[in-house]
């Protein structure tokens, strides 16, 4: 009779302990270097302006406010990343490990560690009047390349929505012109602009810029429009989160072990 006693105590224990395990394995296994992890997150400002989220129903929500430059997902699910691979903002991976599933924290990300200090330099001034040389010389590698078609003198072709005529190909070498016409509305990397004049060498191009537009500079990268002056547009290279603290507020939903 003891025995069998014996045999069921030790059965149960043997359960007990075999389900303590399992509930361990369950809730306390912790993010290590090279796990799989699914996190849920949402990243806002000081102010509070939200600049991303995994959750639907907060980006839909119009009663938080968000960065002026905010944009939907095109799906809202759990992110998936892999524990140490450096796709997460360095502080939000060290704060990743040793997390559990279920666990929520937060991480406030200076600027010098997120994306830098702003730069006043990088605060142009554009004059809104340019010009564009009527001909070109462009290597024949990039001439395919972008238009995906062998030159051939005298023939037309479309560079961008702007017509262009072939004049010479030489070897390594493709010379074109434009053809341009006045009151011609057109985009270049400074954005939207017409055509109101020109000589015999250059198109004169007025630039109409909008408060928010995004332009580009071969120097200084992309920038974004915050000033348009009577003869000029002020434009600013700086990162969009240049000078900002980034937090996140962020929740481990899922770890699967490496």
């Amino acid at each position: 009779m003891n025995i069998k006693k014996t045999f069921v105590l030790l059965a149960v224990v043997i359960v007990i302990a075999a389900g303590a395990g399992i509930y361990f394995l369950m809730f306390y296994k912790t993010v290590e270097v090279g796990d799989t992890v699914f996190i849920d997150f949402t990243a806002y400002l000081d102010t509070g302006e939200i600049i991303d989220t995994t959750f639907e129903e907060v980006a839909l929500d119009d009663t938080q406010p968000k960065v002026w430059w905010f944009r939907l997902r095109a799906t809202y699910e759990p992110l998936k990343i892999v524990a140490g691979e450096g796709t997460l903002p360095l502080d939000l991976e060290m704060a990743l490990i040793g997390m559990h599933e279920g666990e929520k924290k937060e991480v406030a990300i200076p600027p010098e560690r997120a994306w830098g200090l702003r730069d006043p330099e990088k605060v142009i001034e554009i004059s809104l009047v340019q010009s564009l040389e009527k001909e070109e010389e462009v290597p024949l590698e990039e001439f395919t390349e972008r238009l995906r078609q062998d030159p051939v003198p005298d023939e037309r072709y479309q560079l961008q929505d702007l017509t262009i005529v072939v004049l010479e190909v030489t070897e390594g070498k493709v010379k074109f012109r434009y053809e341009l016409e006045e009151e011609q509305e057109i985009y270049i990397p400074l954005g939207n602009a017409t055509v109101t004049g020109e000589t015999d060498t250059e198109y004169e191009l007025t630039l109409s810029p909008a408060l928010g537009d995004t332009v580009y500079s071969a120097y200084l990268g992309q920038g974004i429009v915050i000033e348009i002056r009577e003869d000029a547009m002020l434009v600013d290279f700086n990162p969009l989160l240049a000078g900002e603290t980034i937090n996140y507020t962020f929740w481990v939903v899922e770890i699967e072990k490496a």
